[in-house]
């Protein structure tokens, strides 16, 4: 009989009969390949490869119910090992593991299956090395078939740095499920819990919008349960699982809570936001009227569907003078269309000027130090998928960091080092450059139209590709270009910016009384295209700060 004195495992066979495997929905086909696989006479162990969530363990399931009735696998033990014993195995030193080959080796007639197997060992070679070592002397055994379970990263992984081993296995990789039995499978784990109309769907679209959610089904079937749970319950004696009814607010509260996005934007109810929204950015950034229109343009129809979904809501390349308001507008639109400075994200490009800097925007390769920190983009959109992307001074990147964005730009996802995708196509990317300020500068000076498409083809482009290709800048949705402040303008961000410490002081009673003309004459001094309003914006708060000091402490 088979030796598993020293070994934890469930005998699935066992749990079949006696009706306590979960329910299964489909995998018909791949149940038959398995039984197929696990009764040759030759190379008869398989390896199952799917990403997390898309029902390798159910497979398992599925398929040791009809094992129970299956004449090849009569009289077999099928032994699924339990995690404990997988994570000690991997983790003993070498000259430890003598018990354990020695229970192995006393196994017979049975069907052992490693569920997970390869987040068991991923990352460790030593792990690995022990379970070569345990399973080795089974691949010769007649009686014994070995069923493995892991991740697609996983078995690149233990391909690069253990191919021989994988050589005894035959491969069975599970395709994500169709969208009618994704949607068979959740309404199988609703139980008796009453849903409104179309939330079966409603749960499918979110998780497909939300990948941070997990792969599906296992994402939609872990919503549905965890609304099922916080559903209120009925006080009255009378009331039954039936009477309780779960609505479409209880998953839009418990996504939000998970991704961090508000309730109304994952609604849809941000029309008037929309509509509002060049309002509230020509009261703040001043004087860009035209670079503001455009992408505001591009913004409205993403958020509205009109556009490709699966490409970021918008993209941009922001030119112009230093100090326009390029940065400004980038925080602005990020609270207005996130409402929270932590779905806003801006990278300095100018620390990525070297090859191997990349990694630290997608985290480094297995093996290499890092590797547990992740990459600083990939991190970010995994937490808050819902954000703006501000990527500064981009020219100054290395060219290979560029590949990086073109693969973003063009459908709104990315991979880390670890294998986990990244989403951006509920996000918005911006780039600013201090490329072609210079001609900007001379543009509207001699009365050009520095916004015109005809202007930004025959100056701007030609300026743009000595440092960028061609394929790379035809991704965004926009070239956008702001002009430098007039005299006017720059009176207008003094007065914004004299509001702002008049709303800061609100405790202190404060307010300053100055006429615009004053105002306009003491900054015609400060005027210089090249700086924008920053020296406007240190005159204000030093002198509005000193007269604050002065009467506080007077």
């Amino acid at each position: 009989m088979s030796d598993f004195s020293k070994i934890s495992y469930c005998d699935l066979k066992l749990e079949a009969r006696a009706g306590r495997l979960p329910s299964t929905v489909g995998f018909e086909a791949e149940t038959a390949r398995l039984s197929r696989i696990l009764s040759r006479q030759l190379q008869h162990n398989a390896l199952i490869s799917a990403p997390s969530g898309c029902g390798k363990t159910a497979l398992i399931y599925a398929w040791a119910k009809t094992a129970v009735a299956n004449p090849s696998f009569k009289g077999k033990k099928i032994a699924l090992l339990n995690a404990g014993t997988l994570q000690k195995i991997g983790q003993l030193p070498q000259n430890a593991l003598t018990a354990y080959q020695e229970a192995f080796a006393g196994i017979s007639n049975c069907v052992l299956i490693i569920d997970s197997f390869g987040e068991m060992v991923y990352q460790s070679p030593a792990g690995l090395q022990n379970w070569n070592t345990i399973i080795k002397p089974l691949f010769f055994k007649n009686d014994i078939s070995i069923v493995l379970s892991m991740q697609p990263e996983e078995l690149e992984w233990i391909t690069a740095n253990k191919s021989h081993f994988l050589s005894h296995f035959e491969s069975l990789r599970l395709e994500p499920q169709s969208r009618e039995l994704q949607l068979e499978i959740l309404k199988q784990s609703a139980g008796s819990i009453k849903l409104e109309v179309g939330l079966f769907e409603y749960i499918l679209k979110l998780c497909e919008r939300f990948p941070i959610l997990g792969q599906l089904p296992k994402s939609a079937i872990q919503l549905l349960d965890e609304a099922s749970s916080a559903i209120p319950r009925r006080r009255s004696s009378g009331a039954s699982p039936e009477d309780r009814l779960l609505g479409k607010g209880l998953i839009e509260k418990i996504v939000s809570e998970k991704t961090g996005v508000p309730i109304a934007r994952l609604s849809g109810d941000d029309r008037a936001m929309l509509k509002n929204l060049p309002f509230a950015l020509n009261a703040k950034i001043i004087g860009q009227g035209p670079a503001l229109s455009k992408m505001v343009s591009v913004i409205q129809r993403a958020r509205l569907g009109l556009r490709s979904q699966n490409r970021p809501l918008g993209s941009f390349l922001l030119l112009g003078p230093s100090g326009v308001g390029k940065t400004e507008t980038a925080k602005i639109l990020a609270q207005n269309l996130y409402g929270s400075e932590k779905h806003f994200l801006r990278i300095d490009m100018s620390e990525f000027g070297e090859s191997h800097a990349s990694a630290r925007l997608l985290g480094s390769p297995a093996g290499y130090v890092g590797y547990e920190q992740g990459g600083q983009l990939t991190n970010h959109f995994q937490n808050y998928p819902y954000s703006l992307l501000l990527l500064d001074e981009i020219e100054k990147a290395h060219p290979k960091v560029f590949d990086i964005f073109l693969q973003i730009l063009d459908d709104g996802r990315i991979t880390s080092a670890r294998g986990q995708t990244a989403d951006l196509t509920q996000s918005i990317i911006m780039a600013t450059s201090n490329l072609a300020v210079q001609e900007i500068l001379d543009g509207y000076q001699n009365g050009q139209d520095v916004h015109g498409e005809d202007f930004i083809k025959a100056v701007i482009v030609p300026k743009l590709l000595q440092h960028f290709r061609m394929e790379f800048l035809n991704r965004f949705d926009g070239i956008v270009i702001y002009k430098p402040l007039s005299a006017e303008d720059l009176t207008d961000i003094a007065l914004l910016e004299i509001s702002k410490i008049e709303a800061r002081m609100r405790q202190h009673n404060i307010k300053f009384s100055v006429s615009r003309e004053t105002l306009r004459e003491k900054l015609v001094g400060l005027a210089d295209p090249r700086f924008g309003a920053r020296p406007v914006k240190r005159f204000i708060e030093e002198t509005c700060e000193n007269l604050i000091t002065n009467k506080l402490l007077g």
